[in-house]
């Protein structure tokens, strides 16, 4: 899944008696996003793959049966990882950022990979080595 761990500090105006946004202002402390792999079972972190940049993506993530898991990350790239380690094994930049989560199908033998971004869609065949 993408995740972000964030935090930041919230007040309210003593002088201003509408309080603003979220009970307060925001004035933003840190914040890291990543591709993480939790243990269904016990809930605990695999694996994770920190993002460079700022904020993490919103879109979706897609995990095969192949042990291969697609997602988007924040510089517009669709990746690709090992489900297994999160080591990152492959990546296309799409010129702006993902919009679903990408869809796999097979058709007439050869596996396919769909993701929309922005107003395009994109497709990859999939070649077994």
């Amino acid at each position: 899944m993408n995740a972000t761990d964030a935090y930041s500090v919230y007040y309210i105006y003593d002088d201003d008696p509408k309080p603003e946004g979220w009970a307060g202002n925001d004035r933003g402390g840190w914040s890291e996003s990543s591709l993480r792999a939790l243990d269904y079972k016990t809930g605990k972190v695999r694996w994770s793959h920190p993002w460079e940049g700022a904020g993490g993506p919103r879109s979706g993530v897609l995990s095969t049966a192949g042990n291969l898991v697609f997602a988007g990350d924040p510089s517009n790239n669709l990746v690709a990882a090992n489900a297994t380690t999160g080591q990152l094994l492959w990546h296309v930049n799409l010129g702006t950022s993902m919009s679903n989560a990408p869809i796999t199908f097979e058709l007439d033998g050869t596996q396919y990979l769909i993701v929309g971004a922005g107003d395009t869609l994109f497709g990859f065949a999939m070649l077994s080595k």
